[in-house]
């Protein structure tokens, strides 16, 4: 029994987009339970084309058209936000990505919002010494807890915003298993069929698609017969380009945007994530719920999912490492084997934890122990 009979939740985001963090929160909405809580979406711009389509039948959707925070539009929608959080009689507010925070955050308080939640899902890779000041001011007057996806964000946000420890919670990504029912179990090809090596991730430095081209050079040196694609969305000419003066071109190929990542994800023999910096990874859940064998670089929480040599292979941030770690794999079907459905046993395990995490993070915060009808 808690001291609400239902809990109203807003979570605040820009836009909506086939990325991670996106797509968390679309699949958070949809398994929220509906008999103890009632979740509303709110849109700080979401009038393009992408985010349209994308909009939770499941939930209703409040779109802002904010592009600019300071400006005579932003401060129009702020009381419309303020307005609609106080006729909903929203009780939390969870909010994602910075300029998400910084517009919902104080309205929210002014608002009359019991709890209002930030989000880190990465290990601040992108953060200035000015946008370590404006959490630092967040965080003390507006923010009464963050929601970070790793152990490794959660420190990230002790070291870089200050915060009090005991005021950021750890709550690992869900991942949806019956999207993966149908893909079957990994099996060695073959002598003479080529390989294919992928990586799901969208084009963007931290995300490494060079590093991952620069090992796929490597590796073809010694296996001349494999293929490698990267799914994902972005400006792809530099690193068609790197892949052009590399001379891989016949064997590396940029993909796009994948809508179908399960059926991606079955096409390889093996997958890897050549990240810079991470929170706790989508994709490497998604790699483990395919139950492929893996290669990711050591990189923020990463090694939270990936025990190597037991469930997937840890590397150094290198492109050589990187391509080593693939060929050791690609030569030994024993332990690809080994290591794809390791992966998969150990991904189940989490299963929808962290949706369970997330509901009971939002009753503790609104009803302590000493506050419940059973104290």
């Amino acid at each position: 029994m808690t001291c609400y009979s239902k809990v109203r939740i807003c979570f605040v985001i820009d836009r909506l987009l086939r990325g991670g963090t996106e797509l968390h929160l679309l699949r958070l909405i949809e398994t929220l339970n509906r008999e103890g809580f009632e979740p509303h979406l709110c849109l700080l711009d979401g009038l393009d084309g992408q985010s349209v389509e994308l909009m939770p039948k499941n939930c209703p959707v409040l779109r802002l058209g904010v592009r600019r925070l300071l400006s005579f539009s932003g401060m129009r929608q702020a009381f419309l936000f303020w307005r609609f959080l106080r006729r909903e009689r929203i009780d939390v507010v969870q909010t994602y990505f910075p300029d998400s925070t910084r517009f919902a955050a104080p309205i929210a308080k002014a608002a009359g919002v019991k709890a209002v939640f930030g989000s880190r899902r990465n290990i601040g890779h992108w953060m200035t010494p000015r946008d370590a000041r404006i959490a630092r001011f967040y965080n003390r007057f507006f923010i009464d807890k963050i929601v970070a996806n790793s152990r490794a964000a959660r420190q990230s946000v002790i070291d870089q915003e200050g915060i009090d420890p005991d005021r950021v919670v750890v709550v690992p990504n869900s991942i949806d298993l019956d999207r993966f029912k149908d893909i079957p179990p990994w099996q060695p090809k073959p002598a003479g069929i080529p390989r294919k090596v992928g990586m799901v991730g969208n084009l963007r430095e931290v995300k490494g698609p060079d590093l991952f081209i620069h090992a796929a050079k490597l590796v073809l040196e010694e296996h001349p017969d494999t293929y490698f694609e990267i799914a994902g969305a972005g400006d792809p000419s530099p690193y068609q380009q790197l892949i052009d003066e590399l001379g891989v071109t016949e064997n590396v190929n940029l993909i796009g945007p994948v809508t179908n990542v399960p059926a991606f994800l079955a096409t390889l023999d093996l997958a890897v994530l050549p990240s810079r910096a991470e929170g706790l990874s989508n994709a490497l859940l998604e790699y483990m719920a395919a139950g492929r064998p893996i290669v990711a670089t050591d990189a923020g929480g990463n090694r939270e999912l990936i025990r190597s040599g037991e469930n997937g292979m840890l590397v150094n941030i290198e492109e050589g490492d990187l391509a080593c770690g693939i060929r050791a794999i690609l030569e030994n079907d024993d332990m690809a084997q080994s290591l794809g459905c390791s992966a998969f046993r150990d991904v189940t395990v989490l299963g929808g934890r962290a949706n369970r995490r997330m509901e009971e993070m939002f009753v503790q915060t609104l009803c302590p122990v000493s506050d419940s009808p059973d104290s």
